[in-house]
């Protein structure tokens, strides 16, 4: 008789890795061959429902740096390989604003520079970020100019990603605009992922250990991690440190001085990018700092990196340092 092997079923970090994955290689492939692109040429829209703020927070977070590291990082200075963002509220102002013009060309310049309002071309990968598009006004012509504008954009961005606190046919949507995001990629996000429930798990165990009899403990002691991510993080920050001239302790601890803030928000969001620490963990390095503090920080330098040019080639030179051997 033939064995009977169970099969786990996949888990939401996976199954949004697959998926994200997938959408960049078909891009980067088509991008490849296509040696006369059109103008009806079509992206790839990819919607995530559901989870709580910090569950889309997160999966948009992840979604970025793998893009920066598969599309940016191995491409040329090009600015036709970028990526930006905005929220749904802001796109609704923009919408208002310019419904009376009759065009959404205003719109569009809202959130892509002028070099990619042109045709794209074979060099053209570009990303753009929606958070909350059910934040979009509530009239239906507003509503109906937001379906449109997302057809605009999948023709001159190879990809576009929208989050939703639901499924787009259970909202107060215009029918059109609820079906053009259902005809997307729909991934379902957990209201916890895999990094929430781990930190959850950590404050209970930090909870007992401060709750049992004669034992204290001080959560602002860092606890042991494994000595290769401990190794890994100790030369992020050494390598910011070196590259702002600036002390390793004026990065680890609580000073709100700008010369120290920026070299802090790189090195966190080099250390989510290089180890697999949870937000919680990377706080134990920075002076004991809650998640929800590094998930701003990351949120923030996410947002200065797509508007600085300065900061990327920051981000570079630290990434070139931390390739060296002798870094530490």
């Amino acid at each position: 008789m033939a064995a009977i092997t169970s099969i786990q079923p996949l888990s939401f970090d996976l199954l949004a890795g697959l998926t994200f994955d997938f959408c960049i290689k078909k891009i980067v492939a088509s991008a490849a061959q296509s040696t006369c692109p059109t103008p009806e040429q079509q992206g790839l829209l990819v919607v995530g429902f559901g989870g709580q703020d910090n569950s889309r927070e997160d999966w948009l977070l992840n979604a970025i740096r793998l893009w920066e590291k598969t599309v940016c990082d191995n491409a040329t200075d090009s600015p036709c390989r970028s990526w930006t963002r905005t929220e749904g509220s802001a796109l609704s102002t923009a919408i208002k604003k310019y419904r009376s013009v009759g065009s959404l060309v205003p719109v569009q310049r809202f959130l892509l520079p002028d070099n990619q309002m042109a045709t794209r071309s074979d060099d053209s990968l570009n990303m753009v970020v929606i958070n909350r598009m059910d934040r979009i006004t509530k009239n239906e012509s507003d509503q109906f100019m937001a379906r449109q504008y997302i057809d605009l954009l999948l023709t001159h961005s190879s990809l576009v990603l929208v989050t939703l606190p639901n499924h787009p046919s259970t909202l107060d949507l215009h029918p059109s605009l609820a079906s053009r995001l259902s005809a997307g990629f729909l991934l379902h996000i957990p209201n916890e992922s895999s990094s929430t429930q781990q930190r959850k798990r950590e404050k209970k165990t930090a909870k007992r250990l401060q709750t049992r009899p004669g034992h204290e403990h001080d959560t602002k002691t860092p606890q042991i991690f494994d000595a290769k991510a401990t190794d890994t993080v100790n030369r992020i920050i050494f390598a910011v440190a070196r590259h702002f001239s600036v002390t390793e302790k004026d990065i680890r601890h609580g000073s709100q001085r700008r010369c120290h803030v920026r070299p802090r928000g790189l090195a966190i969001y080099c250390i989510r990018e290089m180890t697999d620490l949870s937000s919680h963990d990377i706080g134990r390095f920075f002076g004991g700092r809650d998640h929800s503090t590094v998930l701003h920080s990351l949120k923030v330098t996410t947002k200065i990196l797509q508007q600085d040019h300065g900061m990327k080639a920051d981000l570079r030179a630290i990434r070139s340092r931390l390739q060296q051997p002798n870094v530490c």
